[in-house]
């Protein structure tokens, strides 16, 4: 064999490890090992979460409106033509065996959402001189539904009339979480007072820099976040920057019919400082206005050994989280 093929050879070998290497690397896929040129498969509907999955995992926040909601799920063709050649009917199933394996391979504990929450067609078509189809899979707040826990779907084309299965993209996990209409990004602009013992500014009002995330935790409850300072619940400094308290990680709870806010609550575990958190009696239309997308909270925090502390809040919405 002369140096020329063995160039040639060598250069196509690269190319093909380069393609493989960069399967999922896109919102597109197509599947190179599925052992024929003619694939069917789940096409992406976002960025998988990990590259790394025994099978890809497409993550759905849902919003209700205001009770239903739902996602895309994608099937594509691949094959030696750009288009199907015919119609092409697949047949995709609950896979609970994949989701245990996925389960495995990721250190997750994804379970099913309850069986009357969701619901999605079992078959469908690619039509002739297409490459893909989309089914929608809905999703109903459910009365068992549960806010703290991982739901996912797991799916698997079980057939396909032409073609053959994809072994890289013939099973997905659709991994399912639900926000209730309190939940967003907010910007904070807080009053505190009770604080002069602290040597921190009594009486400031501060706009908190960072984007608050009002983060799902109940139909109508809400914690807060703020990734950029690790604290959920901010303080001043002298100087007028700011501190925050690590120990404590408001719970709002909202009534669902009037939108008044009935309690806050301190749901981080205690540290040895005992604080908590309630709702300030001599303000009484703490509450969320849906009209302007605004959350205005007065609550009061105890710590064992200090005076009381009295936060003023005002959270208006930015956007989704």
């Amino acid at each position: 064999m002369n140096l020329n093929k063995i160039i040639g050879i060598s250069l196509t070998a690269l190319l093909v490890l380069t393609q493989t290497a960069c399967l999922k690397d896109k919102v597109g896929n197509s599947d190179s090992k599925g052992g024929t040129n003619n694939v069917v498969e789940f096409q992406n509907s976002s960025i998988p979460v990990s590259y790394t999955s025994v099978y890809p995992e497409y993550a759905n926040s849902l919003l209700w409106n205001p009770d239903t909601s739902g996602f895309n799920i994608n099937l594509n063709w691949t094959g030696t033509q750009y288009t199907a050649p015919e119609d092409i009917k697949i047949t995709i199933a609950i896979d609970t065996a994949a989701l245990s394996a996925f389960n495995a391979d990721q250190s997750t504990n994804d379970t099913l959402p309850p069986a009357d929450a969701y619901s999605f067609p079992t078959t469908v078509t690619i039509p002739k001189g297409s490459n893909g189809a989309t089914i929608y899979c809905h999703v109903t707040l459910s009365s068992d539904w549960n806010y703290n826990a991982s739901y996912a779907l797991p799916l698997t084309i079980t057939s396909s009339s032409y073609g053959t299965i994809s072994s890289n993209f013939g099973t997905a996990i659709y991994s399912v979480s639900g926000r209730n209409k309190y939940d967003g990004s907010y910007s904070l602009r807080e009053r505190q007072t009770g604080w002069a013992t602290y040597g921190i500014n009594d009486g400031s009002t501060y706009n908190w820099p960072n984007n608050i995330g009002f983060v799902t935790a109940g139909a109508n409850s809400n914690t807060t976040s703020d990734k950029n300072e690790g604290s959920l619940l901010p303080a001043f400094t002298s100087s007028g920057g700011s501190t925050g308290f690590g120990a404590t990680t408001p719970l709002f709870t909202f009534d669902p019919s009037s939108n008044a806010l009935l309690s806050v609550t301190n749901t981080t575990p205690n540290d040895g400082r005992d604080r908590t958190l309630y709702l300030n009696p001599a303000i009484t239309d703490s509450r969320y206005d849906p009209s302007t997308g605004t959350i205005y909270a007065a609550f009061i925090m105890t710590q064992t050994g200090r005076p009381l502390q009295y936060f003023y809040d005002t959270l208006v919405y930015k956007g989704s989280r």
